[in-house]
């Protein structure tokens, strides 16, 4: 029987986009204002997540560090990550987040993907 040879994280394809707060933190390690962005979460990862925001930020060859404050079903969570890449689509920006999870929420987080699972919140691709 072939065993998973996946390397990368199962990826969960949210039925309806969230909506949370996200924080640049840093732009090429220098600190940003801590202003909060309307954004809206598209899928999740246990080592990442797709994100929309209402403004264009160039990644390119920039180090930009994000949090990330949201509720998947009632704990808020949240979590620290980097911007790895940017698309337009439909007038909208979409980001791919490489999300920084710390060891002691790794096991909260697949709870959390779980819980939407089992309320029929997500696809797993």
């Amino acid at each position: 029987m072939a065993g998973n040879r996946r390397k990368s994280p199962f990826r969960y394809v949210l039925d309806e986009p969230i909506a949370f707060e996200l924080y640049i933190v840093s732009l090429n390690f220098t600190t940003a204002p801590r202003k909060p962005v309307q954004a809206y979460m598209h899928d999740i990862s246990r080592s990442g997540c797709l994100v929309s925001l209402p403004l264009e930020i160039p990644v390119g060859h920039n180090r930009i560090c994000v949090a990330l404050d949201f509720v998947l079903n009632e704990e808020p969570l949240h979590f620290e990550g980097q911007l790895r890449w940017n698309k337009q689509e439909n007038g909208r920006d979409y980001y791919g987040v490489e999300l920084n999870v710390p060891e002691d929420q790794k096991d909260r987080l697949q709870l959390e993907l779980r819980g939407l699972a089992g309320a029929n919140r997500i696809r797993v691709m």
